[in-house]
């Protein structure tokens, strides 16, 4: 019900974008793979992306991802997550409803 994406370039594919903020990953992810569930990244504060927080979640969302993770705790970065985060779909509420039932 979950896959989450990487921070590694895939040149053969997209040369100019990781996994997390690039659109052909994510297509292929959705199209060619027929992943139909929850798409998360991996965790965006652990400095392994080079554009800020900011900017980082908002590629994430705009490049397929439903979930952006942040794990550092630092609430100035959370906020800013937050404020850069779309409301909840349909589609994800649904989603990790089901995630939650099955783990439970």
């Amino acid at each position: 019900l979950l896959a989450m994406t990487a921070h590694i370039v895939f040149h053969d594919i997209d040369s100019l974008y990781c996994a997390t903020h690039s659109k052909k990953i994510v297509n292929i992810i959705r199209k060619k793979i027929k992943f139909k569930n929850l798409l998360i990244t991996d965790d965006i504060s652990m400095r392994a992306l080079k554009y800020s927080i900011k900017l980082n979640t908002t590629m994430a969302f705009d490049a397929g991802c439903n979930i952006v993770m942040h794990c550092n705790g630092r609430m100035s970065e959370m906020k800013i997550v937050a404020r850069n985060s779309p409301f909840l779909s349909s589609f994800i509420k649904k989603k990790t409803s089901q995630l939650i039932n099955k783990v439970s």
